[in-house]
């Protein structure tokens, strides 16, 4: 496949209609429970990857800039569809790129404990487990992860 990677915001209309069914999974998953992670799932502004199947946009993920070597992953998500065909590893390759690019040496992420696929890519990607940081210090539900990118 040849997928489009595009640069962009995440005010960008193809990321809020990805955006969407990211929440819409994780109410799926984690019902009430997910209420709680609203406010630390909110972003602006932010540095955003699409990945568009020709003209469809089918996965989107974010970087948040928190210190002068420091950032981390939000928002990824790909297409129940389009899952299986590497797209979340674009994601997150390009996510690393942009990383990079802006001198960040440190990657962290948040995932939630029943999202195991996604442990699994980002433990395939370099990422270990690290302690659960900021927001979710003390939350049993949240799996946090680190990688050295610079």
């Amino acid at each position: 496949m040849n997928y489009i990677v595009k640069r962009t915001t995440s005010e960008d209309v193809d990321f809020k209609f990805l955006e969407k069914q990211l929440d819409e999974e994780l109410f799926e998953i984690y019902g009430e429970m997910q209420n709680n992670y609203s406010s630390h799932n909110t972003v602006r502004d932010l540095k955003t990857i699409i990945i568009y199947d020709d003209k469809k946009p089918i996965g989107c993920g974010c970087l948040k800039f928190l210190d002068y070597d420091l950032a981390e992953v939000k928002r990824v998500y790909v297409s129940l569809e389009d899952r299986g065909r590497g797209v979340a590893k674009i994601i997150v390759k390009e996510i690393e790129k942009l990383a990079i690019e802006n001198n960040i040496k440190n990657i962290i992420l948040q995932t939630g404990s029943r999202q195991k696929a996604a442990v699994s890519l980002y433990e395939s990607m370099g990422y270990r487990l690290t302690e659960n940081y900021g927001p979710y210090i003390n939350d049993s539900n949240s799996i946090c992860m680190k990688k050295i990118v610079g």
